[in-house]
Formats: C-alpha cells, sequence, structure tokens
C-alpha cells in the first residue's frame, strides 16, 4: 500500500495546501454560521441576503451565480426569506418568465446591522496578516484557480 509520503514531496505540498485550504475555510464557516444563528437567520439565507445587499435586486439564476449555490437550494432559501419578510420577488420587466429578488426594509435593517458586525469578524480573524501577505494569498489562489 502506498503511503502519501510515496508521492514526492511537490505532490504532498499539493495535498497539504489542500488540506489547510480546507481547514481554514471550515473555520471561516463556521464563524459564519453563528453569527448568522445570533441574527435569526441560516448561513444560505445570509449569502442571499449580502448578494441583494451588494448588487441590489437579482433574479434567483443571478444569486445562483454569486453565491455558488445550487437552484433548488436557493430557490427555497428565497421562498423562506420572502416568508420571514426579509426579501420580496417582484416582476421582471426585462424577462417575465423570472421574478426580482429584491430585500424588503426588513432585510435592508437586517444587513445594516449584520453585515458590520461581519466584517469586523472577518478582520478579527485575519489581523495578523499584514496587508500585502494577503494580496499575496489572493494573486496565489487566483493562479491555483486557472489550474482548476
Amino acid at each position: 500500500m502506498k503511503r502519501v509520503t510515496d508521492y514526492g514531496e511537490e505532490n504532498n505540498i499539493n495535498l497539504k495546501l489542500v488540506l489547510v485550504l480546507g481547514k481554514n475555510i471550515k473555520k471561516l464557516k463556521l464563524k459564519l454560521i453563528e453569527l448568522a444563528k445570533e441574527y435569526g437567520i441560516t448561513t444560505a439565507q445570509f449569502s442571499v441576503l449580502e448578494a441583494l445587499y451588494h448588487k441590489g435586486p437579482l433574479t434567483v439564476n443571478e444569486i445562483i451565480e454569486k453565491t455558488f449555490s445550487s437552484s433548488g437550494n436557493i430557490s427555497l432559501v428565497v421562498n423562506n426569506l420572502c416568508k420571514e419578510g426579509f426579501t420580496a420577488k417582484n416582476e421582471n420587466h426585462e424577462d417575465k418568465r423570472s421574478k426580482m429578488i429584491s430585500l424588503t426594509e426588513k432585510g435592508e435593517k437586517l444587513m445594516v446591522n449584520l453585515f458590520p458586525v461581519h466584517m469586523m469578524q472577518l478582520g478579527e480573524m485575519m489581523n495578523h496578516m499584514s496587508l500585502n501577505e494577503k494580496q499575496g494569498i489572493i494573486e496565489n489562489l487566483k493562479k491555483l484557480g486557472k489550474g482548476v
């Protein structure tokens, strides 16, 4: 049976990179789950609300694209957000087959309170790195993405 170490140093580094990325993404998601719970929403709901907060009204397909989610999941999330009064479905004047999803006053108020806290938490989690280090990680992750 082959061991991880049998694949060579570069492959070992590749595997370690994937593991470190995965662990850090998990930690970031756990923080977001905690924050979303404090505000009575799910992380999927936060993703939709955040997209609408920053991009304005979007169709469900645009929300799927912006949040990297699946169509079935986002439809349910949007419907639940509408039921809870955070979003509204409006007519799409450009395409009658779809609806425009927008924040309601209640949704806007939630995001005005929640998003700064989210940004503060991100700052706290990343304050041990310099701006140049963060920019370097971004550039390297973009390079990684080109190979995926």
